[in-house]
């Protein structure tokens, strides 16, 4: 029998070239080598950037798509393209080994989705992850967002083998944004609504990782980065929660219960009292500004009130829940307004002391894999750029940082 003719492909890999078969150069490996279970060469290629800027970078003009209105044609192309760059997923129906070994990971790793929770919350986690599972399972952008989020993890595990765990993440989650995007053009109702709230959570906790990951870089990046992640969960955010409503009556009524009313609540605490006097006496911020640092510096305070409370796991009792003391560290650059994080990437100073004080949340969840020794790393870089004219507004968070 005639073998079947082919158009060589001059740049494919190496396993592709001796098996004389059509190389689709995906990365980071093809998808004949994917299927097969072979080791593609092009794993072993050096990137010709730091996986750091060259992986993020190319994820931010990718998943950038959702904050666009695209049809469901032209998102199918980008979609298509996408693929063939990044993952070369397998063809529906055939059975992708790295997307089960994500798989077993995500079920099976313990601190995974520990986001700072009190630690008799392991059964309720489990549920919260069977349940997303199964909506996983009907509405496939929230499956690949929770592959991805493995990914991710497993890049935070094993450093020496990041930067093919980090090119899966990418992929993955370029993929489920693709997806997201086409069933974003329907409408939210009670079969999917749950699905788009815990593919936003995911998305959030991902989306944070990725931000605090940089490392030797300028601030400018840092915060470009960081205001961008906040944009695009902000976006699925307000999708998700257009059904909210509908929520309500779901599984996840007690979260979203205990989640609306930690959210509400009115700031007790005097830890940011000194930038309160800091905001209201700016002479170089106008009214809008000043309203968008203060609200700002209340969600901080809430935050606080939360870590620093001996009692914390009784806050959201009434509600069904035990609470999340860190609850603060992931959703702030989300609640805080628009015209804050635009002042963040002008290196305003007073929202960059205003940083410098949220670093102590981040500090304060720094056993979470997601956070790590970020707070410590980014209020080193806001104090560096503020220089000596700023130092006294930062006197209390250097020392809350420096206090191990």
């Amino acid at each position: 029998m005639r073998r079947r003719g082919h158009t060589k492909s001059r740049r494919g890999c190496v396993q592709c070239k001796l098996r004389h078969v059509k190389c689709d150069e995906g990365r980071p490996a093809c998808s004949l080598c994917t299927v097969s279970a072979r080791q593609c060469s092009f794993m072993s290629e050096a990137p010709a950037d730091s996986p750091s800027s060259s992986s993020l970078s190319r994820r931010r003009s990718l998943a950038g798509i959702s904050t666009s209105s695209v049809t469901p044609r032209e998102t199918s192309t980008l979609l298509s393209d996408t693929s063939r760059a990044l993952y070369s997923p397998t063809p529906e129906g055939l059975l992708n080994l790295r997307h089960i070994h994500l798989l077993v990971h995500l079920t099976s790793s313990k601190d995974i989705f520990d986001f700072g929770a009190t630690p008799h919350r392991a059964s309720e986690n489990s549920a919260a992850l069977a349940l997303a599972l199964q909506k996983g399972l009907q509405d496939t952008y929230l499956l690949y967002q929770l592959l991805a989020f493995s990914a991710r993890h497993l890049a935070c595990l094993h450093p020496s083998q990041s930067e093919t765990y980090l090119e899966q993440a990418i992929a993955l989650q370029t993929h489920g944004v693709s997806l997201f995007n086409v069933a974003q053009l329907s409408q939210v109702d009670r079969s999917n609504c749950v699905s788009f709230l815990i593919y936003s959570g995911i998305l959030g906790h991902h989306l944070l990782a990725d931000a605090l990951s940089f490392r030797d870089q300028p601030i400018d990046e840092f915060l470009a980065e960081y205001a961008w992640c906040a944009r695009l969960h902000r976006g699925v955010r307000t999708i998700a929660a257009s059904s909210w409503p509908l929520l309500m009556e779901s599984e996840l009524t007690g979260m979203l219960s205990w989640s609306q009313e930690y959210l509400l609540r009115k700031p007790t605490g005097q830890e940011c009292s000194r930038i309160r006097v800091m905001v209201a006496t700016s002479a170089s911020l106008t009214g809008g500004e000043r309203q968008a640092c203060m609200e700002a510096i209340d969600f901080l305070q809430v935050g606080f009130d939360s870590v620093l409370s001996a009692d914390w796991e009784e806050l959201g009792k009434e509600a069904g829940s035990k609470g999340n003391k860190h609850q603060m560290t992931y959703s702030w650059s989300v609640v805080v307004a628009p015209e804050f994080m635009a002042l963040l990437v002008d290196k305003r100073p007073e929202s960059l002391v205003v940083l410098g004080y949220f670093c102590v949340l981040l500090h304060y969840a720094r056993e979470t894999w997601q956070i790590r020794d970020a707070g410590r790393y980014v209020f080193e870089m806001v104090e560096q750029c503020l220089g000596e004219a700023w130092r006294c507004w930062l006197d209390w968070p250097r020392r809350m940082i420096a206090s191990d």
